[in-house]
């Protein structure tokens, strides 16, 4: 059945697979026809996001697609890079467009229609809805269909699992071989002293230093270690682990980890700034997480469903304006 017209949603992306998973995320959790727009946002507009209520502001430096009309009655964004963008286009739109921008944009939320910003950052205001974490698109359904599909990958391990999920660099701190060395020997000995099976992933950002290091670990018995295979089992190892640590450099990776219910632990991994330091506060004071200190407790919390539960809000909200 298609899709009633108002319910067309763009999404404007660049490709970086952290921002665009979490507007699809949204966009599907409130049943929107969505389209993702390719783009890469003008310079002006990236550095001066504000600049987009300015006639003549061109919004991208370069596009896959057009973004002429017809303009869609709802734009999801996320990212500070495509604030200005968002704000562009409900200009150009006349103000058609409904826009939904997600992460804090560090200007006024007043610019957008709904601001979803982390509650680790300080920006409020009357449209902002605030949220634990990052949003994904992990449910129930998909965690079981994923750990079928990757159960006879780690038959072999012990019976008790562990999911380990590796980052890398990030705009304000460089993996070292130290810190790689580091957490390699903290893994190895996780496996010995617990005997349990170790389910490596790494992600994009996974520096080769850091790479290199992981992989000395996949001569094990009783360890997988995948890196940029044609299938990925990350979501299949957060299904079929008892426990799940996460290196602390990504809000993302923890945040989907703690969709699952199941134990999250954090690998410290490099300096952990303010911001960073004060969600994985927040996550721990909720129950959800806790440091890695070499050992393994078992404990349960609500799993986190942000994307579903801002959904709700916002699709009340909406309805209350006669939006949708």
């Amino acid at each position: 059945m298609m899709e009633e017209p108002q319910n067309i949603c763009w999404i404007l992306s660049d490709g970086t697979v952290g921002m665009e998973v979490q507007a699809v995320a949204l966009a599907k959790a409130m049943s929107l026809n969505y389209i993702i727009k390719s783009i890469t946002p003008s310079n002006i507009l990236r550095i001066f996001p504000g600049f987009g209520v300015v006639p003549g502001i061109s919004i991208q430096k370069k596009s896959q697609m057009e973004l002429g009309p017809p303009y869609p009655r709802f734009l999801i964004t996320c990212g500070r890079r495509h604030a200005g963008a968002a704000i562009a286009l409900k200009r150009i739109s006349r103000n058609q467009t409904y826009t939904i921008h997600i992460q804090d944009p560090r200007i006024r939320p007043t610019f957008f229609d709904t601001l979803v910003v982390p509650e680790h950052d300080p920006t409020r205001g009357a449209n902002v809805i605030t949220s634990k974490g990052s949003l994904n698109n992990i449910s129930a359904t998909t965690l079981e269909k994923e750990g079928r599909r990757f159960a006879s990958l780690t038959k072999s391990l012990p019976n008790r699992k562990v999911a380990i999920n590796i980052g890398g660099s990030t705009r304000n701190s460089t993996v070292t071989a130290t810190q790689a060395d580091k957490i390699v020997a903290q893994l190895r000995l996780l496996a010995d002293q617990t005997n349990c099976g170790l389910m490596i992933t790494t992600s994009a950002r996974t520096d080769n230093i850091l790479k290199n290091a992981i992989f000395r670990l996949s001569d094990r018995p009783d360890t997988i270690v995948w890196s940029n295979g044609d299938t990925n089992p990350y979501i299949g190892f957060l299904a079929l682990a008892d426990s799940i640590l996460v290196t602390s450099d990504s809000i993302n990776m923890i945040s989907e980890a703690c969709s699952t219910g199941k134990p999250v632990y954090v690998l410290p991994m490099g300096p952990i700034p303010p911001r960073r330091r004060k969600f994985l506060h927040l996550m721990e004071k909720d129950g959800r997480t806790r440091f890695f200190d070499g050992h393994l407790e078992t404990w349960t919390y609500e799993p986190l469903k942000e994307a579903e539960r801002i959904a709700r809000v916002l699709r009340r909200q909406l309805q209350e304006k006669n939006i949708l």
